[in-house]
């Protein structure tokens, strides 16, 4: 049986509908071989992820220590993440799950990682270095699928942004910059929402097929 995680599924939607120049068909594969190791983007946002799931020890004088590098945070950033972690004192954090899905191709098990799980609401951080265009969340696949998966009711993303990041000027410092909070963006089940990610699993997979790309998929033999 396939595993395929819901951010390579997310990956490949993003390709289908040409969302941006950098959502290639290289990028695509690039994700699932496992070639993308993170940027300052991702280990900015790894950063702020460790100081809600750690807590105020994820922060040393200034530093945050991420597989990626050292990032470096102000005292204000480091209130925001822990306003933001304490909002929530009894949720769940990087809390793993999959569910198995019936293809035309056979079984694909389906693997996600929710943020922060409060209640019944699934919550998703997302570190942003430009003005967050709401329809791109509204459009991902990544909310329909946890929502199935982890059997929940609501998504939502959580944004913030730093503001006038240059990764050119900045890389992993961020200390000089302001850190907005932006509106969240909720997302609700809705009726045809399992038909929905089923097609998109079918067309990822037949995708995968046509290209004779299944060396890159995780497999592991039933039983």
């Amino acid at each position: 049986m396939y595993t395929v995680r819901v951010t390579q599924l997310e990956k490949f939607r993003r390709y289908m509908d040409s969302v941006s120049p950098f959502d290639t068909e290289q990028s695509v594969i690039d994700t699932l071989s496992g070639e993308f190791k993170g940027n300052e983007y991702t280990w900015i946002g790894t950063a702020f992820h460790k100081i809600v799931e750690e807590g105020e020890k994820a922060w040393e004088n200034g530093i945050v220590r991420t597989g990626g590098g050292d990032v470096k945070m102000n005292e204000s950033q480091k209130n925001v993440a822990m306003a933001y972690r304490n909002s929530m004192p009894e949720a769940f954090h990087e809390t793993r799950l999959n569910k198995v899905f019936q293809t035309r191709f056979g079984e694909v098990n389906i693997s996600g990682c929710a943020d922060i799980i409060h209640g019944n609401v699934i919550h998703d951080i997302k570190t942003k270095y430009s003005s967050p265009n709401q329809q791109e969340y509204i459009d991902s696949c990544q909310w329909r699928f946890y929502l199935e998966i982890f059997d929940a009711n609501q998504f939502v993303f959580d944004l913030f942004h730093f503001m006038n990041y240059k990764k050119e000027v900045n890389g992993f410092d961020v200390s000089g910059l302001q850190l907005k909070v932006i509106e969240p963006i909720p997302c609700l089940r809705y009726e045809k929402m399992e038909t929905d990610n089923r097609i998109l699993l079918e067309d990822f997979m037949d995708w995968i097929n046509t290209k004779q790309l299944y060396h890159l998929l995780n497999f592991k033999q039933n039983g």
